[in-house]
């Protein structure tokens, strides 16, 4: 199977955004906070499509496509990524995302995503040239055949040829845990958060020198 990597064009966002939405239709990070499938799945689309919008030509995002049809998608922030601002956000339909969503879940949703990535961006802005691996997905089609260690494989020299020197990110999963374990990573904190239904779920952050 030839792999063709690449770099995210503008009009294949909506492409890497239903990727994206299929992988993560059984994540916990999403099913803990949408635990109804089609809502889960606007919720997806929705929120991933209007970031997309507001940060593409902001920060980097790569590709692989086999046979033309993009099977993995991630984004990686460099050091000097800064996050826009709540009126880019407004300014790209951001508003839009509550609309046939359940207002009390998007924001209980974001709420945890900033407690997840906490720990990469404070390690990422205590040293220097560490890159944020903030989103990856591998088409679930694709997924046990090689696609995702040979994309890491890719945009590990990518950040290389950028300067970069070390690479973090986070998981909810113990299988991805697993995945990116095999691949070099190796977790510097481990962590509860807590749901909004009183449960827990496991959160871990990853760093690979490069």
């Amino acid at each position: 199977m030839e792999i063709e990597f690449g770099i995210l064009k503008r009009e294949e966002l909506m492409e890497s955004v239903e990727l994206a939405t299929r992988a993560y239709m059984t994540y916990e990070y999403f099913t803990n906070f949408f635990p109804d499938p089609e809502e889960r799945r606007k919720a997806l689309l929705s929120m991933q499509y209007r970031a997309g919008l507001t940060n593409f030509g902001k920060t980097h995002f790569l590709t692989a496509k086999v046979d033309g049809k993009m099977v993995a998608f991630a984004q990686i922030d460099d050091p000097n990524y800064k996050r826009p601002s709540v009126l880019q956000f407004l300014l790209h339909g951001w508003l839009l995302v509550y609309w046939g969503v359940k207002i009390k879940r998007v924001n209980a949703w974001l709420a945890m995503d900033t407690l997840a990535n906490k720990p990469c961006h404070d390690y990422q802005h205590a040293g220097s040239d560490i890159w944020y691996t903030s989103s990856v997905t591998v088409d679930p089609v694709y997924q046990r055949m090689g696609v995702g260690s040979k994309f890491i494989a890719f945009w590990e020299d990518y950040i290389r040829e950028h300067g970069g020197k070390e690479l973090t990110l986070f998981t909810n999963s113990e299988k991805n845990l697993a995945f990116y374990r095999k691949n070099g990573l190796e977790v510097f904190d481990e962590r509860d958060i807590l749901l909004p239904d009183g449960n827990k779920m496991r959160s871990w952050s990853v760093k690979k020198l490069l």
